[in-house]
């Protein structure tokens, strides 16, 4: 029986870990991540601004781990995603309602321009092509 309560202890740790795993991290390249791309008009009236922002839509909550509180993020299904580079944000717009995978530098939402709990620079965009 005691056998029996360790097996299950070590599996729940185990699990905890690997939920742990598969965070987010913060500031670091690389983090990827895949769903369905949305774009979204925002207006936010106390600056009198619009802005288009392109929302990464998960199958599986994702969270986000960081040195900062606003990059400790348990759970969410949506993702902000951006990029500097002209082609990437001409890819952006052209894969909108398809499913994709992003690479790039996740961090938390801090400021109005942000439109979802994680925010990542996308560095690399690919289609996901479903069988």
């Amino acid at each position: 029986m005691r056998l029996f309560a360790l097996g299950t202890s070590v599996a729940a740790c185990l699990t905890c870990a690997t939920a742990q795993a598969g965070c987010l991290k913060a500031n670091e390249s690389d983090q990827i991540a895949e769903g369905r791309l949305t774009s979204v008009r925002i207006t936010i009236e106390a600056y009198r601004l619009k802005e288009q922002a392109f929302i990464l839509q998960l199958a599986a909550d994702a969270c986000l781990e960081g040195p900062d509180e606003f990059d400790k993020v348990e759970a969410t299904r949506r993702i902000h995603v951006f990029s500097m580079d002209d082609a990437l944000r001409r890819k952006l717009r052209t894969s909108v309602g398809k499913t994709v995978r992003v690479s790039g530098d996740a961090f938390g939402e801090h400021t109005a321009h942000h439109h979802a709990p994680i925010v990542m620079r996308v560095s690399r965009l690919e289609v996901v092509r479903r069988k």
